[in-house]
């Protein structure tokens, strides 16, 4: 297919599904797919244009995989939509979770404790939620023995601030900006809120290589 007849493809996907708020170019378990993630008012759509054998299938098991991630709900009757049941659509963590959907191996989940070792120390990190008055409070505390306890807490809430649109409660607690419960997030974005540089090296890097658009090259056709 030629560029000049993808182009008005793309713009009759985009004024279908809404906006892409996150694009895989490949999708590293199936045929190196690209994949799309689209919202239009609490919708989202996951969507590509490949035609190879089996993508439904696979559309369906990422679809499956971002609602667990996210806890959101299927809609009935489709295997490639899911919506947002309540509170805020928090994009940020939205777009952390369709990519694990989609990179991390089919059968990994995060299931557990919110807990997770620290990369910097022998500290390991865990995150506890209460509501106070009507507003989920999440705290962070560590296990083990550093002198920098304190200040990698700090770091861990910034992080989430930074990646799930949290706003901080106090030096060692945050909440989400809908003051609703998000542990699936939170068990999400605990690895990348821990080390914030490292994290954003490797999205600098992914954006690098050879990032591709909606609004210019549309979707890989393989």
């Amino acid at each position: 297919m030629t560029q000049g007849t993808d182009k008005p493809k793309v713009r009759e996907t985009i004024k279908r599904l809404g906006q892409c708020i996150e694009l895989i170019s490949m999708d590293p378990h199936f045929h190196d797919i690209t994949v799309g993630l689209f919202l239009k008012d609490r919708l989202l759509t996951i969507w590509s244009y490949s035609p190879v054998p089996g993508t439904d299938e696979r559309i369906r098991t990422i679809r499956d995989r971002l609602v667990a991630l996210g806890d959101l709900a299927t809609v009935d009757g489709t295997t490639n939509q899911a919506s947002v049941p309540s509170g805020d659509i928090l994009l940020q963590p939205l777009k952390f979770a369709f990519r694990e959907a989609v990179e991390k191996e089919p059968d990994e989940l995060p299931s557990g404790p919110m807990e997770v070792p620290d990369n910097k120390s022998n500290l390991t990190f865990s995150v506890t939620g209460e509501d106070k008055s009507g507003v989920y409070v999440y705290t962070v505390t560590t296990n083990g023995d550093s002198p920098r306890a304190d200040a990698r807490v700090k770091a861990a809430v910034g992080g989430f601030m930074r990646y799930g649109e949290c706003e901080r409660v106090t030096p060692e607690s945050f909440r989400f900006p809908d003051g609703q419960q998000h542990d699936g997030f939170v068990r999400l974005l605990l690895p990348y809120a821990r080390n914030v540089s490292a994290v954003e090296r490797m999205l600098a890097a992914e954006e690098s290589e050879g990032q591709m658009t909606t609004q210019t090259l549309g979707f890989s056709q393989t």
